[in-house]
C-alpha cells in the first residue's frame, strides 16, 4: 500500500522551502502525484501598498510565483505534480482549501510560527483542515526535520476514535517505517486511558500489516502528558509523531484538546494528526 495523492500547503515562510522538500521526498517513495497549494489571500511582509485593491492583485500575483515556483522544483525531481490557487478572504479560503483536501491521502501543513504575524491564519487553516478535510494532516514543524522520509514513528495511543484513524489513514507510511513505538501515558496506579488495553492489539494488528511495532508503557509520574511524549520522542530517536487530533465543541469551534494543542505548539518532530 502507498500514497497516490499527496496535497502540500504552500505560503511565503522561511519553512516554505524546507516542507517542499518534505513533501517531494515523501512523493518520490511512495510514486505519488504531489499538489502544490497556496493561497491568494496571503500578504508577504514585503509588499507595502495601501490601497486594498492593488494589494489584492498583488498578492495573487504572488500566490501564481509560489505556484510557479513549486511547479519547476516537482519538474527538477522528477515528480509527477499539479497545483492550485484558492482565492477569497482568509476565513473563507481556509474553508476551501479544508474541502479541496478531501480527495488526498496526505495533507502536509506547517506549525504556526509564533513569530511571525501570520500565525492566526496558520493556526486557522489547521484547524479547518483537521476539522473539515476528514484526511490525515502532516504538520511540518518550523524548525525543519532531521530525517526524511521518516525512520522511526511513535503512536500516541489512547485507545479513542481519533487516534485510531490517525494510525489507519498513515498505514503506507508506517509500513516503510523501520520501528514504530506505541506509547500508552499512564497517569496514576490504575490504568486510566481509553482502549489501553487494545494497545496490544494494535501492535499485533500492525504486525499483521508488516509494521514493526511494538508498546512501550510509561507512568507520567508528576509529569503531564505532553511532556511524557517529547521526553520520549528524544528519548527513542523519534523522527515521527501519530495521534488524534481532537475538536472541543463551542460557538467557535474552536480546536483542539489540551494535548493537541500543547505538541501542535512544542512539536520538535513531524506529527501526524487525524480527526
Amino acid at each position: 500500500m502507498q500514497f497516490k495523492d499527496i496535497m502540500v500547503y504552500i505560503d511565503d515562510g522561511d519553512s516554505n522551502e524546507e516542507r517542499i522538500n518534505a513533501a517531494l521526498s515523501l512523493a518520490k517513495s511512495h510514486g505519488a502525484r504531489l499538489t502544490g497549494v497556496t493561497m491568494a489571500s496571503i500578504h508577504p511582509e514585503h509588499l507595502k501598498v495601501s490601497d486594498k485593491k492593488t494589494l489584492a492583485i498583488m498578492c495573487e500575483e504572488e500566490a501564481y510565483k509560489r505556484i510557479e515556483h513549486f511547479e519547476e522544483r516537482a519538474k527538477a525531481d522528477g515528480v509527477e505534480s499539479a497545483s492550485s490557487v484558492v482565492k477569497g478572504k482568509d476565513s473563507n479560503a481556509s474553508k476551501k482549501l479544508a474541502q479541496f483536501a478531501r480527495n488526498f491521502d496526505l495533507i502536509m501543513l506547517r506549525q504556526a510560527n509564533p513569530k511571525y504575524k501570520n500565525v492566526d491564519l496558520v493556526k486557522e487553516i489547521a484547524r479547518q483542515v483537521l476539522l473539515l478535510s476528514g484526511r490525515p494532516v502532516f504538520f511540518m514543524p518550523y524548525i525543519g526535520a532531521h530525517r526524511i522520509p521518516c525512520e522511526r514513528a511513535m503512536i500516541a495511543w489512547d485507545g479513542t476514535p481519533a487516534a485510531t484513524r490517525a494510525v489507519h489513514d498513515v498505514l503506507p507510511m508506517l509500513e516503510c517505517i523501520q520501528q514504530v513505538i506505541i506509547l500508552v501515558v499512564q497517569e496514576g496506579k490504575e490504568k486510566t486511558a481509553t482502549g489501553e488495553l487494545l494497545a496490544d492489539d494494535l501492535a499485533s494488528h500492525l504486525n499483521r500489516h508488516g509494521v514493526n511495532a511494538k508498546v512501550n508503557r510509561v507512568l507520567a509520574g508528576t509529569f503531564d502528558v505532553p511532556t511524557v511524549i517529547l521526553n520520549e520522542i528524544s528519548d527513542n530517536d523519534i523522527d515521527l509523531l501519530i495521534m488524534g487530533g481532537y475538536g472541543t465543541p463551542s460557538l467557535k469551534q474552536k480546536l483542539f484538546g489540551g494535548v493537541t494543542r500543547s505538541l501542535l505548539s512544542t512539536m520538535t518532530v513531524p506529527v501526524v494528526m487525524a480527526h
